[in-house]
């Protein structure tokens, strides 16, 4: 379905509480939050928060962004999700922002968004308790795709089947995982970890080979869609906070993962069983890496960032190149554009999970 232009649906909104946006009322007032942009590696930053809006030129320089995600069909569209203002677009690779008309997204926070590979009009976010969907690029949604009734679990993981459409996973806070097989028509619980879910990922060579981790659980692995499950053993136990996952991303033919972890990263090169650290330029455990990206066609170009710190390799970690990263904020999530591994953003956040 071919996407309309929606900047036109979003100069008519914004109401009170938005004015001039500092964008909330309970967030700092120091502007050096929402996303950074670099076209050159690292070597320079741009501060990408323009909103405009029918009352003026608003910002998210003091915004909190929990999850970023692209458009698999267009790059230039990406999508954010935030801790307490809702949802935010872009059709221009971050030159400016918009919020979508539908009020339940212009406030509140926002963990997942993931857009259909094979349908770029058809998205899914993740708002606190519910699962909402639209297939008419943003204009209307529904939001009964899934309810969670328990209390104080929310939906905080999704991830979209590439190779079987209306297949969809969500993970919850309270370490479920559930399967849709008809686009959340009706799902089925295939995992219970106990832990709250950090990451959902389904390899690229087989959408039957998927990887759920958690903030305090490690990872588990399944090679059949979910129908059975097995705990990842290799080399996490021998390292002091390995179990403890914040992100996952991959290389276009899913030959090498990179981990995220209270230990530091980690590289698998077998689709999770087993994982090796990566030597960095600081002690395994002493800063608090949330953003990091492999380039998709290089396994050995990785970045990552930490208050005020971006670094580099392009050897696979052999050796690093530091720049300084413009935000005291913790980076994270940290994305790299499909089309161009010079291109990247980060979006940073309070320090708070």
């Amino acid at each position: 379905m071919k996407r309309i232009s929606l900047i036109l649906l979003s100069l008519v909104f914004l109401g009170a509480g938005c004015s001039g946006l500092g964008f909330g009322t309970k967030v700092s007032r120091v502007p050096d939050g929402g996303i950074f942009k670099t076209s050159d590696a690292g070597d320079t930053w741009v501060q990408t928060n323009a909103v405009p809006t029918a009352q003026g030129m608003g910002t998210l320089s003091t915004t909190n962004i929990l999850h970023m995600e692209v458009d698999p069909q267009d790059s230039a569209f990406l999508y954010l999700g935030t801790r307490a203002n809702g949802l935010v677009y872009s059709d221009d690779r971050a030159t400016s922002w918009r919020i979508p008309r539908y009020i339940p997204f212009q406030n509140g926070s926002i963990r997942s968004v993931e857009v259909d590979p094979m349908d770029m009009c058809t998205v899914y976010v993740a708002k606190e308790s519910r699962l909402y969907k639209t297939e008419n690029c943003l204009r209307s949604f529904s939001d009964e795709t899934y309810v969670e009734t328990r209390l104080g679990v929310e939906i905080v993981q999704i991830a979209l089947d590439w190779y079987r459409r209306g297949t969809v996973f969500i993970g919850l806070s309270n370490g479920d995982v559930l399967k849709s097989t008809d686009a959340g028509k009706s799902w089925q619980t295939i995992l219970k970890t106990g832990e709250d879910i950090s990451e959902i990922l389904l390899s690229n060579n087989d959408s039957r080979k998927i990887l759920v981790t958690m903030y305090q659980g490690g990872i588990q692995r399944t090679t059949d869609g979910g129908d059975t499950w097995e705990e990842i053993e290799g080399n996490i136990d021998a390292l002091s906070g390995a179990d403890q996952v914040y992100a996952l991303t991959q290389t276009t033919d899913s030959s090498v993962l990179l981990a995220s972890t209270g230990y530091g990263l980690l590289r698998s090169n077998d689709f999770g069983l087993t994982w090796q650290p990566l030597q960095l330029l600081t002690a395994p455990g002493e800063v608090f890496i949330r953003a990091a990206g492999i380039a998709p066609a290089d396994p050995n170009l990785i970045y990552y960032a930490t208050p005020l710190a971006f670094y580099q390799t392009v050897d696979g970690g052999q050796t690093w190149r530091t720049k300084k990263f413009p935000s005291a904020r913790v980076p994270r999530t940290l994305l790299i554009d499909p089309k161009d591994s010079q291109v990247l953003y980060i979006g940073v956040a309070e320090e708070l999970k």
